[in-house]
Order: C-alpha cells, then sequence, then structure tokens
C-alpha cells in the first residue's frame, strides 16, 4: 500500500518538480520508501529529501508504506514500461499482489488494466507510464482512493487531493470501474466494469441467510491473507458484531476498539457486546479539548470541511491511533452494510410511503459510497499509516446483496428494525437478542462527536457548515504554503 502519483506536461517541460511536490503529503503517513519512474527507469530511495527525479516530460510516483511483509518498494519496470500498484487482489495467492498485478498487466498495460478491471476481485488503484502516456485505473467499487486533473499545462492523477493541489490542480474522484488515459492532449476515461441493478431474484430469507454467511465468510478470509495483527472499529451493532465473528473464525489476530466522547452511552453496549465473542477489548473516551485538537489533521485528511464526513471520520481517526499505537497496520471496518442493506431510517421511511423505488435508492447510495464513505476512511487510515479492509464492500457480496428482494432488508411496518436479513443471519450465528437486535444509531451520533462539533461551533458564533469552511480555508492556505 501507499500514495501515488503521475504527471505530465501538456507542453513538453519537466514535470519531476511537480511530482516531487505531489509526493510530499506521504511524508505524514511514514513513507517507508520514495520512488519515481521515466521512460528511462526507476529511483527508490529511503526518503524523499534524497529522491531526485530525473527530467522528464511524463514521470510516475510512488511512497510506499509496507503493510505486509513482503510489500515491495515501488514503482516496477517490466517490458519497457514502468508502474505502481497501489491495493490488494483479495484471491491472490502466494505472489506479492504488486507482482501479480505484473503478470496481469504483461507487455501492454493499458490492455492490462482494463483486463484487470474486468477480471480481477480486489481494492486498487493502478497507474503505468509507457511510450509517454499515463494509463490508470481502479476497481469498481473504489474503496482506494484515486483522483484526476488537469490544466492547460498539466494532467495528473494521484491518490489524495492535497497532491493534486499542491500542483495548483483541482481534483476529481476517478470513476471505479474505469480506466484512464493520460497524453499530452488531455485525459481519456473509459467504463469498463461497474455495478448493475438487476431485478431482484426470488430467494426465501433462509436461503439468503445461507448464501450472506458463505459470501461473508470469504469476503474477510480473503482479506485476512497476509495479516499479522489487526483492528476492528466496534461498536457493538449488527455489522461490526459480524465482522467480529467472522474475523474470529477466520482466525485473526484482532483487537476490538470503541471510541466515544465522555459520558457516550454506547460503552457500556459495546463492552458486552464484545464480551460475548471473548476478543481482546479496548475502550478509550476523549473530551471536548480531544476533539478540537485533532479537528484540523481529520480536515485535512479527509480534504474537505463536510459536517457529516467530519463526524464520522474523527472516531475512526482515534480507532486509526489507538490501533497503530498497539502495532496493528490493518482496520476492519463495517462500511457498505447500511447501503446495501438498508440501514438508513430513510430507507423504511421510502419502502413504506412509496414502495419498490427504493430499491433505486439504496443502489445509487451503494454507487455513490466511493465519493460518500470509502475515499473518506481509506484517507483516515492511511494518515496513521493504516490500511482499511471492507469486508462489506466486496464485490460479489455487493453484486449478490444489491438482487435480494427489498422485502428481506426492510418491513412495511414504519417503525420496524432495518437490515432484516442480516439480523437474522446475527440469530442463526447465535448472537445475544441485544446484538442481533440493537438498533441502528450513526456513528456520529452514537460516540456523541456530532454534538461535541456543534457545541464547538457555537461557542465561535457560527453554525458547523461555516465554521469549518473557514477552518478548513485557513488551514489549506497554512498547508500549501508557497506552493501553487
Amino acid at each position: 500500500m501507499g500514495l501515488l502519483a503521475a504527471a505530465i506536461s501538456k507542453t513538453g517541460e519537466d514535470v519531476s518538480p511537480i511530482l516531487l511536490r505531489m509526493l510530499s503529503p506521504a511524508i505524514s503517513a511514514g513513507g517507508e520508501s520514495f520512488g519515481v519512474a521515466t521512460g528511462e527507469g526507476t529511483v527508490i530511495k529511503k526518503s524523499l529529501a534524497e529522491l531526485e527525479a530525473p527530467g522528464a516530460s511524463a514521470m510516475l510516483g510512488y511512497a510506499t508504506l509496507k503493510i505486509e511483509p513482503l510489500d515491495p518498494a515501488q514503482p516496477l519496470s517490466q517490458h519497457g514500461y514502468s508502474f505502481v500498484f497501489d491495493g490488494r487482489l483479495w484471491h491472490n495467492e502466494g505472489a506479492p499482489d504488486v507482482l501479480t498485478a505484473a503478470d496481469a498487466l504483461g507487455r501492454n498495460p493499458e490492455d492490462g488494466i482494463k483486463r484487470m478491471i474486468k477480471e480481477m476481485r480486489g481494492s486498487y488503484a493502478i497507474a503505468a507510464l509507457d511510450n509517454g502516456a499515463i494509463h490508470c485505473g481502479r476497481d469498481p467499487m473504489g474503496v482506494v482512493p484515486l483522483y484526476y486533473a488537469e490544466s492547460s499545462d498539466v494532467a495528473a492523477v494521484a491518490t489524495c487531493r492535497k497532491m493534486l493541489w499542491t500542483a495548483g490542480l483541482e481534483a476529481s474522484s476517478f470513476p471505479p470501474g474505469h480506466a484512464g488515459k493520460i497524453t499530452e492532449a488531455g485525459v481519456s476515461v473509459e467504463r469498463i466494469k461497474t455495478l448493475d441493478l438487476a431485478a431482484p431474484v426470488t430467494i426465501s430469507m433462509d436461503e439468503a441467510v445461507d448464501i450472506l454467511d458463505q459470501l461473508l465468510t470469504k469476503a474477510v478470509e480473503t482479506r485476512c491473507r497476509g495479516l499479522l495483527q489487526g483492528s476492528l472499529g466496534f461498536s457493538g451493532g449488527i455489522d461490526s458484531s459480524l465482522l467480529a465473528h467472522y474475523l474470529d473464525k477466520a482466525g485473526a489476530d484482532i483487537d476490538l476498539i470503541c471510541v466515544g466522547m465522555e459520558g457516550s452511552k454506547e460503552f457500556a453496549t459495546a463492552e458486552r457486546a464484545a464480551d460475548s465473542f471473548e476478543l481482546p477489548f479496548k475502550m478509550e473516551s476523549f473530551t471536548q479539548e480531544d476533539m478540537e485538537a485533532d479537528l484540523d489533521a481529520v480536515l485535512w485528511a479527509i480534504e474537505e470541511p463536510d459536517p457529516m464526513k467530519t463526524a464520522v471520520a474523527l472516531p475512526l481517526y482515534w480507532v486509526a491511533r489507538i490501533a497503530s499505537d498497539s502495532g496493528s497496520r490493518v482496520i476492519f471496518s463495517g462500511n457498505g452494510s447500511d447501503e446495501l442493506f438498508g440501514g438508513y431510517r430513510k430507507y423504511l421511511t421510502e419502502y413504506v410511503e412509496r414502495g419498490e423505488t427504493v430499491r433505486e435508492t439504496m443502489y445509487k447510495d451503494v454507487v455513490a459510497s466511493y465519493e460518500v464513505n470509502y475515499e473518506r476512511d481509506h484517507k483516515i487510515c492511511m494518515e496513521h499509516g493504516m490500511e482499511l479492509r471492507l469486508p462489506f464492500a466486496d464485490l460479489g457480496l455487493v453484486e449478490f446483496s444489491l438482487s435480494l428482494p427489498t422485502e428481506l432488508k426492510l418491513s412495511l411496518e414504519p417503525d420496524s428494525p432495518r437490515k432484516l436479513v442480516l439480523r437474522r443471519l446475527a440469530e442463526k450465528l447465535g448472537f445475544p437478542g441485544e446484538v442481533a437486535q440493537r438498533p441502528k444509531r450513526a456513528v456520529q451520533y452514537s460516540t456523541g462527536v456530532n454534538n461535541a462539533l456543534r457545541k464547538l461551533a457555537r461557542r465561535e458564533g457560527m453554525p458547523l457548515p461555516a465554521f469549518l469552511g473557514n477552518r478548513f480555508e485557513v488551514l489549506k492556505k497554512k498547508r500549501l504554503g508557497d506552493n501553487p
């Protein structure tokens, strides 16, 4: 894992100064090596300060975070081109993922990237430099971020927006399941494989539960491959409890981590749920002062002042820090479940009032999850040098879950529980009733962070959106310094 960057000059100028600036935000994530590639080959050093990039009008760069023991330094070169691979191939066995990706790319990286997106299951972004062109792509779910931008002088892609901001570029999220080609003429993007909403299948609740059991088992097992020690953000709710069960079943060395503001009523519930799994459990509370002290780091990590995203990101930031301090390099999260199985109250309301239109609403939310949720959480974890793994974003699990009838997820009773099929699965697995039937509470509310943020904004005499927006603009100007 790491942070990738690629840039090409539209005017034939040397882009090495731009590319080195783009790599500078990777320093805070603790990059263990930094490398660049041109048409002449690669250069890799232990620190960015040591890296002297050769002049070229098209370049790749990578900051390597060694999450798994076999993760190699990048970029790599083969068959006359260079490439960087950021992510995992979940059904890969034996060789490091980046070497399996190298085999998949073959002699033609443009075709190889398209073939990977179409045929290989994983969470990744990839870029290759071949004959003066940059080819890039992203898997169909989009858990690993990738952004692109262009001006009249430069076109570029990178893992995060701030890397592109250093080049004076405004970033857009590269669409999952697409391949891109960047030349002196600019950026072109081609759809390869994306999520579709098919008609619901005919299936009973018991059949759906059995298949979900198999799919979750496989999704977790593949994401435990190569895992030395991991952590799970744990609330005691249905999603994190299911992951605790399957991680334990897979034999993972895992810690359950619960965070919240002082006095949170959720701690006791989470502790009782953790006791039922007999897994190591860590619980830590935070004060208003703690939240304010970490706010700038969170805003800079998520790269926008959105109030909801900020309130969700703060608890994960604390979980990632606790996990990192404990020696973990991987964090598991239940992110993605609510959109798939109807976890939000808005879905129940729409189903009661308008019926099957909710299927398309949930589908659109699943498709948009890469921008709404996954990118935010990935970047928060990377801020602590941690890798995020999301079993509920497994492509096979997602495709099956999208095909389920709505009545297996939601009831037509206005105040009924949501995510029915997951609750039935929890009952089948023998979960305590308090866990299997626990009502959904969004993390920003259950942890008390949303109220704490609003309290801080009121102290400054502003609505929360204005307060965060002002703070973010000051922060952005300060962090970018003299960069464009």
